[in-house]
């Protein structure tokens, strides 16, 4: 029984290492570098989005840009009980970007990303949860930023 699971394995490994993968968003193969970042807005998010747009920054590429970021996260009620407590919350995340190549060509883009979410009577709980939800959505505005800046 032990060999036959390690034989599976072996061959699995074999068949793995055989596939061409890479990243998505690998930056080795992409077709655009950026020469100068800079943020405003919420800072916290900024950090996330900075640092994965940090990884194309000073490679060697035909397309390069400069891009401005500004970034805000909204916190509303989305809907309350029979008593007007919030029931529910919803986040908003809004990044405008600014971007600028070497000719002068201005483009602009916004990415908007929201959730919905229910209150928990634990406060600690339910901020843990907002920062770990705004972080994840930050990560999904700069996967599309990324995607964004390969298409133009």
């Amino acid at each position: 029984m032990i060999k036959k699971n390690l034989i599976n394995i072996l061959i699995l490994l074999f068949f793995l290492s055989g596939c061409s993968y890479s990243p998505i968003f690998s930056n080795k193969n992409s077709n655009f570098s950026i020469y100068e970042l800079s943020a405003s807005g919420n800072n916290k998010l900024n950090k996330i989005i900075s640092s994965r747009l940090n990884n194309y920054k000073g490679s060697d590429s035909a397309k390069k840009y400069s891009i401005t970021i500004e970034t805000n996260l909204n916190k509303e009620i989305s809907s309350k009980d029979s008593k007007g407590n919030p029931k529910s919350y919803r986040i908003n995340i809004l990044s405008n970007i600014l971007v600028k190549d070497l000719n002068g060509n201005i483009k602009n883009k916004s990415f908007s990303k929201s959730v919905d979410y229910n209150n928990r009577s634990d406060k600690s709980d339910l901020k843990k949860y907002e920062n770990e939800t705004s972080k994840n959505l930050a990560d999904k505005i700069s996967d599309e930023i990324i995607i964004y800046l390969q298409s133009i």
